[in-house]
């Protein structure tokens, strides 16, 4: 007599669906790997639900298996496609989990709530050119910058910001559009140091630039490291330092392009 193969449910599929969504929606949001990992077991355990999770830095294996049929196991992939930063996602996230967790939500509660946070807007393009001009304008300001450097360094700022969107958004590559925003707003700044702007011209190149640090992917490489999350820990590091080395093409090259390079 030949063994019976179980498959998974429909429920078993929809919760490995709803859970991947979550889980994806929150690496691309910025959390760190082991937040998305606790809230992921939170949600999955209130379910019914015992979850493993692989992540990588390219997409996430998740496998589950019903507590009640713990032999029965459906496992599935999703592909991460971009990462930014979105704490208004990862703090609705964390309180559907708690919600869920106090038996306050049902699967299909659940999956209602993860497409209203799919949806929620970031803020307008207009204000977010202004908050990084004004950034970069403070940086400068506090490196010791006068008034012209302090002038330069918002506008620098502004045009590296707007570049570097308008790559991204159009699917360039993330360091070649990181090294063209670095190009673009350090050769801006760059011509105080050429018109002899102010007593010290190149503080406006140095913090034009700061809004490219990759500080969320450095953070979270030290943290998922931290946590045993190796793999994904070394190549968020990895993603850091090559975004740092764009940063710094763009620097030489323009300062090799006006002629300051030395």
């Amino acid at each position: 007599m030949e063994p019976s193969i179980q498959s998974p449910d429909n429920t078993q599929r929809r919760c490995s669906k709803l859970l991947l969504d979550i889980a994806v929606l929150l690496m691309s949001s910025g959390a760190h790997t082991e937040r998305v990992n606790r809230n992921i077991q939170r949600i999955s355990e209130s379910l019914g639900y015992h979850a493993d999770l692989l992540f990588s830095l390219s997409g996430i294996t998740l496998t589950i298996s019903a507590n009640q049929k713990p032999g029965l196991h459906y496992t599935a992939f999703r592909q991460i496609k971009s990462y930014g930063v979105h704490m208004g996602v990862v703090s609705a996230i964390s309180r559907l989990s708690w919600a869920t967790y106090e038996g306050r939500m049902d699967l299909g509660a659940v999956q209602n709530e993860v497409e209203r946070i799919k949806k929620l807007p970031h803020y307008p393009k207009a204000v977010l050119v202004i908050m990084v001009m004004l950034a970069g304008m403070a940086f400068c300001r506090v490196a010791g910058g006068e008034t012209y450097p302090v002038i330069l360094a918002g506008l620098a700022t502004g045009s590296g910001f707007l570049t570097r969107h308008s790559l991204l958004s159009r699917g360039y590559n993330v360091a070649l559009s990181i090294a063209c925003a670095s190009f673009i707003a350090s050769g801006v700044s760059g011509i105080g140091i050429i018109c002899s702007l102010g007593q010290f011209p190149e503080i406006a190149v140095a913090t034009s630039v700061l809004f490219l640090i990759p500080g969320v992917p450095m953070i979270n490489s030290v943290i998922d490291l931290m946590h045993g999350h190796t793999v994904i820990g070394h190549a968020r590091g990895v993603q850091g330092a090559v975004i740092s080395f764009a940063i710094a093409i763009g620097i030489i090259l323009s300062s090799a392009t006006l002629g300051v390079l030395s």
